[in-house]
Formats: C-alpha cells, structure tokens, sequence
C-alpha cells in the first residue's frame, strides 16, 4: 500500500519536472516545436494531477484503516 503511494508521488514530482522542461519548447524558434511547448505540458500536468490525487486518496484511505484498526483494538 505505501508503496503505491510512493509510486504516485514520484510520478507526481517527475510530471511537474516535465511540465517545468517542456514549458520551454514554447521559446523555440521552430513551429512544431512550439506546437508541442503548448500541449506537452497539459498533457504532463494531467499525468501529475492524477497521481497526486491518486496518491491523496490512497493516503486517506491508509488513515481511515488505521483509525479503524486502533478503534477495534481500544474496544
């Protein structure tokens, strides 16, 4: 389960890298190129936004375990 969780992460943290390194494209002085700058970007950026709310959801879900697990033991 945490391992999920840190696979999320990392996918979130490279995607924002990517979105930062491909932002740069928009500078080119080629027009495929800056066709690309517009679009890889969105794209990278929706990639990192599913991971961390992946990564979120499943953080939730870890707690919401663990505080039923430490209920049931308190009873």
């Amino acid at each position: 389960r945490m391992k999920n969780m840190n696979f999320y992460i990392a996918t979130a943290i490279v995607s924002l890298i990517l979105v930062v390194a491909t932002a740069f494209l928009m500078t080119a002085p080629d027009e495929p190129i800056r066709q690309a700058g517009m679009y890889l970007p969105l794209f990278f950026g929706a990639i990192g936004t599913w991971a961390a709310t992946k990564a979120g959801l499943l953080e939730l879900d870890y707690e919401e375990h663990r505080m039923k697990h430490a209920a049931h033991h308190a009873v």
